[in-house]
């Protein structure tokens, strides 16, 4: 038995399957899964929009939990100063895509 699961793990990435498992810890939160969405719905989608689609009216809690989905490698954000406004855009990333397709394959 040891062998047979010793030679079907020895073709495994396990540095990507690190990242997989990371992924899914990471939307393994109904705030994160639904920002996500969110992001993916729309991309660049400003920090705000992501609050007001969220329906939070902590600033600094919705930004704790985008900042656990860039951690994760699922999202990116580009960070813009005009004046004395700045201005915050998410992207999923290529990983969060990849994460994406694979949660719809999962539930459909």
């Amino acid at each position: 038995m040891v062998m047979q699961m010793q030679t079907k793990l020895e073709g495994m990435d396990l540095k990507k399957a690190e990242r997989k498992l990371m992924a899914y810890g990471t939307l393994n939160n109904p705030v994160r899964l639904k920002a996500f969405l969110l992001i993916a719905e729309q991309p660049d989608v400003a920090f705000n929009d992501i609050v007001k689609g969220l329906k939070m009216r902590n600033k600094p809690l919705a930004a704790y939990h985008l900042g656990l989905l860039k951690a994760g490698d699922l999202v990116s954000f580009t960070y813009e100063r005009k004046g004395k406004k700045s201005y915050s855009n998410y992207n999923l990333t290529e990983l969060g895509k990849e994460t994406l397709r694979e949660l719809r394959q999962a539930v459909h």
